[in-house]
């Protein structure tokens, strides 16, 4: 029967080992970079780009939008109307 005491051990050294990982492979490789690859800026695709919270938004001019808000007049009196 294998012990609190061994298994921590046993526990310990496995997570001090390295293991060799092909995550990142430290030569570069051989082959010329491929023709087909279209680099992209900010990689949202033609006509967009990045807006400020890392979207993808269209390329065009921005305007000030319509009012939203009017009085209208009522039996009760004018009242205001918002369009949200």
């Amino acid at each position: 029967m294998i012990s609190k005491a061994m298994l921590a051990a046993l526990g310990i050294s496995l997570s001090l080992t390295s293991f060799e990982a092909q995550a990142l492979p430290s030569a570069p490789s051989p082959l010329p970079p491929s023709s087909e690859t279209i680099l992209i800026r900010g990689g949202c695709g033609l006509g967009w780009h990045r807006g400020p919270w890392g979207g993808c938004r269209p390329n065009g001019y921005w305007r000030r939008p319509g009012p939203r808000c009017w009085w209208r007049g009522t039996p009760w009196g004018p009242r205001r109307v918002c369009a949200w």
